[in-house]
């Protein structure tokens, strides 16, 4: 059982009143910068590091088909303003 019963009453248990132990961080703040460190908008095509979605094309390109007469090569990705 979860907490005892005396009297037909439960005991209860407040935990609305805990001390702040650490700072509660900016979690929207935290998720921005790892978009922006996944997209790499900011950052010239030619000095990208292979992480985020450079790094995921890399990992995937060239992608050749099975008679070897083809193959499509990744060479950059460029990111527009939003329209809206």
């Amino acid at each position: 059982m979860a907490a005892t019963v005396q009297n037909n009453f439960r005991v209860r248990h407040s935990f609305g009143k805990i001390d702040r132990i650490i700072e509660i961080p900016n979690l929207i703040d935290i998720q921005k910068k790892s978009y922006e460190k996944f997209l790499q908008a900011n950052v010239p095509p030619h000095e990208r590091q292979d992480v985020g979605l450079q790094g995921v094309f890399r990992s995937v390109f060239p992608i050749r088909d099975f008679n070897g007469t083809s193959e499509l090569v990744f060479v950059g990705y460029t990111l527009e303003r939003p329209k809206y």
